[in-house]
């Protein structure tokens, strides 16, 4: 099994095991994309919209034609990772590491047990819904949180209002707009 790198403090080499969450960064870095590994080589995620510019092969491992849009999908670390380095995102950990670390690469809330997390993220494949895809209210982020936590965050997408509160006075109107739609979002989940 292959090791990759853990993004804490102190970078160490880490085997990638089942009920990881795992992320990778797209479009330079703009920002993470984030699934649950659940074992022989695959990872459940909420893909957005892909745009599709030129017919794609299916991917010879999983069979995924990298199109399905706005769904939960179960695809290979290959294709999850679509050529980008593999990380490794971290739950519980200390308040000031969490506050001086990029957002969407940790949390502080602890993580459910292995078998807990992949079953959340299977039950959401199969069919118990967990929204259609959202960037700002129901994303890649918010999925695999939930399956670890119970909870849908997106530090990702909560870092970025932050830092829009903190250059201007558009900013509270957004993150009132962003806290109602995530409001809204978890009610649908319940039902």
């Amino acid at each position: 099994m292959a090791h990759y790198i853990s993004k804490k403090c102190t970078p160490a080499y880490r085997q990638l095991e089942p009920g990881d969450h795992i992320y990778c960064q797209r479009k330079g870095g703009l920002y993470d994309h984030h699934g649950i590994y659940v074992g022989d080589d695959m990872v459940i995620h909420l893909q957005g919209k892909a745009k599709k510019f030129r017919p794609l092969q299916p991917c010879q491992k999983c069979g995924n034609k990298r199109v399905i849009n706005g769904e939960i999908a179960k695809v290979c670390v290959d294709c999850f990772l679509d050529g980008e380095i593999l990380q490794f995102y971290d739950y519980g950990v200390p308040f000031f590491e969490f506050t001086s670390r990029k957002r969407g690469t940790c949390s502080r809330r602890h993580s459910k047990p292995a078998g807990e997390v992949i079953k959340a993220a299977v039950d959401f494949l199969e069919g118990k819904g967990f929204g259609r895809y959202d960037m700002f209210a129901n994303n890649c982020e918010d999925f695999a949180v939930y399956c670890e936590t119970g909870t849908a965050e997106s530090h990702q997408v909560m870092g970025h209002i932050r830092q829009l509160t903190s250059m201007s006075c558009i900013g509270v109107p957004v993150a009132g707009a962003y806290l109602l739609s995530k409001a809204i979002t978890a009610a649908k989940r319940r039902r």
